[in-house]
């Protein structure tokens, strides 16, 4: 199909035993609006690909495979890269849409002219962004975000891919998804604050539009395993992002009534930002003593001092 109005992108690995759910679900979308889907395998060692290929008839899937698996992030931009629609939602393949996703996302973009550099997102079944954007962040659902605070709706988590909705040429123009080297530290939310930095707009929107119930990296890692993956993840968006800027960034943190002190710990891997993390994490500790029993700040003390 060529220039359909949406792709459906199921990035796919080693997904054997929820692949099919999730084609089915992007299969079965109550929608009058055109889309494909696309099927793109990381070079999967199990049934995935056999369980894929029962569907290359299918005129409306399109199936990619990669010669070798390339990061998680890396695969999503394969994704971004090989998709005809104008708008692309991703898929994951332990994930299932609603179906009405597309129906949901083609109202929301018909009501904003189908705007560029836009993102769009929804609820989901378990692991709801909600409660970082609204409850964290202090920001609403169904109100566009944009200009100089957009990016601190980023700095308290990842914006999931799955069940997300990207205006697919703005988004591949700033290259996609930020490269990292760590195969799954979450470039889904460095992307976002840089795509934040650069004017992108986002929207959450209060309809419930995929289930998370079977995704493989839903079990919590281990808090060490985790700031690993993030200090890989803002290492890159540090070498992508000029200093300043980040500065900038620190500066508009630091007056939010809940901060962002993931961010605060990525971020200070980086010398040149340690005194002003130093001068938050401080007086914010003589506020809130009791901090001292947490361990991310702890370790944010250590990196710091």
């Amino acid at each position: 199909m060529s220039d359909p109005l949406f792709t459906l992108a199921i990035p796919t690995y080693n997904n054997e035993k929820t692949i099919e759910k999730a084609i089915s679900s992007c299969l079965d979308q109550k929608t009058d609006a055109s889309y494909e889907i696309l099927i793109v395998n990381n070079a999967s060692s199990d049934n995935t690909g056999n369980i894929i290929e029962q569907y290359k008839e299918n005129k409306k899937i399109r199936i990619v495979t990669n010669d070798e698996t390339v990061t998680l992030f890396e695969n999503h931009n394969v994704c971004l890269e090989n998709a005809f629609g104008k708008y692309l939602i991703y898929c994951h393949s332990d994930d299932a849409l609603e179906d009405h996703a597309i129906t949901t996302f083609a109202k929301k973009l018909e009501q904003r002219s189908y705007p560029k550099k836009y993102v769009l997102w929804g609820h989901s079944m378990f692991r709801d962004y909600s409660k970082q954007y609204v409850k964290k962040a202090g920001f609403s659902i169904n109100e566009m975000l944009t200009g100089e605070y957009a990016p601190l709706a980023f700095m308290y988590g990842g914006l999931t891919p799955s069940g997300t909705c990207f205006s697919r040429e703005s988004f591949l123009e700033m290259g996609g998804y930020l490269k990292t080297t760590h195969k799954v530290a979450p470039s889904d939310m460095t992307s976002m604050i840089y795509l934040a930095m650069y004017g992108f707009r986002f929207e959450m929107t209060d309809e419930m539009v995929f289930k998370r119930e079977d995704a493989s990296n839903a079990i919590a890692l281990g808090l060490d395993s985790y700031l690993e993956e993030i200090d890989d993840a803002y290492k890159h968006f540090i070498d992508q992002v000029d200093t300043e800027s980040i500065s900038e960034l620190i500066t508009l943190s630091s007056k939010q009534k809940n901060k962002p002190f993931y961010f605060y710990y990525a971020i200070a891997q980086a010398s040149e930002f340690k005194p002003k993390i130093k001068r938050i994490i401080v007086r914010n500790l003589i506020k809130y003593p009791w901090r001292l029993n947490n361990p991310l700040f702890q370790k944010i003390l250590k990196r710091v001092f």
